[in-house]
């Protein structure tokens, strides 16, 4: 009777032992999570802690602004092969989502994650084209004798959440996080009691969120 009983044991222990393995080697994305440096080139590869390419392949000149969350390499390019557009890049374990482009000169900014889990954010500048008619007066007759369209660029700082999943962004805005956080009744009822825009009780429904709903990351950790 013993050797049957000890052969079940071990039968559940080696089907269980590989699933106990693979959560080992997993562990939630948080603040102190840090992914292995290099380029990503997809929302996937980030995911799976895997580099599309390392810091080696890279050329450009780099400015790290750590207390802005921004990173900013001007003549950006890869030295030997031709790849895709990055998606995000790590530094130091830190990861940080593209989020401008400037075409001719290759200037890529990057911005850091303030909050961090399945709907992280991400805080940054963009520039808006805007076109406005102007027109000049005759102070005698209040009418005008000159117009023309006047183009500006003008900074708008941006506060965005982003799906780790997907990569896709969503306006830090009430009725988005509402949205993504409806699953979960009590963080939904309690955005529901208020119509406020307040920035800070919108981030913590979001944190909550992704404490509920963490999402698992490889234990792959940097420099090993």
């Amino acid at each position: 009777m013993i050797v049957p009983y000890l052969w079940s044991i071990m039968r559940w222990f080696l089907l269980l032992f590989p699933l106990w393995l693979t959560a080992q080697r997993e562990v939630p994305l948080d603040a102190d999570f840090r992914f292995h440096d290099g380029v990503y080139f997809t929302p996937e590869a980030l995911l799976a802690n895997e580099p599309d390419a390392d810091w080696s392949d890279i050329s450009g000149e780099m400015v790290q602004l750590p207390e802005d969350f921004r990173v900013q390499i001007d003549s950006f390019g890869y030295k030997q092969r031709r790849y895709t557009q990055p998606y995000a890049i790590s530094l130091d374990g830190l990861p940080y989502l593209l989020v401008r482009r400037d075409g001719q000169r290759t200037f890529y900014e990057f911005a850091g994650l303030r909050q961090v889990g399945r709907y992280a954010t991400v805080r940054y500048d963009t520039v808006m084209h805007t076109r406005q008619l102007m027109r000049a007066y005759n102070p005698a007759t209040g009418r005008p004798f000159r117009e023309g369209w006047v183009e500006r660029n003008r900074r708008r700082e941006v506060h965005r959440i982003v799906d780790m999943v997907t990569g896709h962004r969503y306006p830090l805005e009430l009725p988005t996080v509402r949205q993504l956080v409806a699953t979960e009744r009590d963080i939904h009822d309690a955005l529901n009691r208020s119509s406020s825009e307040e920035e800070a009780r919108m981030i913590r429904a979001l944190v909550l969120y992704n404490e509920r709903h963490p999402l698992l990351i490889p234990l792959q950790q940097a420099n090993d």
